[in-house]
């Protein structure tokens, strides 16, 4: 079974966690959830576990370059930053395409490990909360 966990707990860090490989259509259902992210208005960060990810296929890419475009302000106003975990060397070149595709307008950072985000992220959202 494949899913995209969201977990809201540690408010305003964010962890979304990949599990396998995911349908459009729950690829489409975690794109809107953050966009929903995006446009609440309030700061936020998010960590991005993607060390259990399946196959994104070009169609799920796209999406995330469209999601990317189409809330880029939101981002920018409200999200301090994402740090992405990744485990093998085709996660990152995927990652590195989108960012070919479309800037993206927040920090992002690549990390071994969750805690090593997590220190980042509380970081960023620092700097985004005095600013």
């Amino acid at each position: 079974m494949s899913r995209v966990i969201f977990d809201e707990t540690d408010r305003p860090l964010y962890r979304m966690t990949y599990e396998g490989v995911c349908d459009d259509a729950e690829w489409q259902a975690h794109i809107d959830q953050m966009s929903e992210w995006a446009r609440r208005g309030d700061k936020y960060a998010v960590v991005i576990d993607a060390q259990r990810v399946g196959r994104v296929s070009a169609v799920q890419r796209k999406g995330i370059v469209g999601w990317i475009n189409r809330d880029r302000q939101h981002l920018k106003a409200n999200c301090a930053g994402g740090a992405l975990i990744f485990t093998s060397p085709i996660q990152q070149g995927l990652w590195t395409a989108i960012v070919w595709v479309t800037p993206i307008p927040i920090p992002v950072k690549v990390c071994r490990d969750v805690p090593t985000a997590e220190v980042w992220l509380k970081g960023r959202l620092e700097e985004k909360a005095a600013s």
